[in-house]
């Protein structure tokens, strides 16, 4: 099975995957924390991993 991510979602797993905390990442993006979390949850769901754990 093929995952396809976004590259902005590539950029959230790289960073997520380093144990970055979700206000650094919205930081390097430039975006809200809410939003950032969003993207997470995006990844964590196309990769099949219930609530990142």
């Amino acid at each position: 099975m093929k995952v396809l991510l976004t590259e902005t979602e590539l950029r959230v797993a790289e960073l997520a995957a380093d144990a970055t905390a979700i206000d650094a990442i919205a930081a390097v993006l430039g975006v809200r924390p809410a939003e950032a979390a969003g993207l997470l949850e995006t990844v964590y769901r196309k990769l099949g991993r219930a609530g990142g754990a």
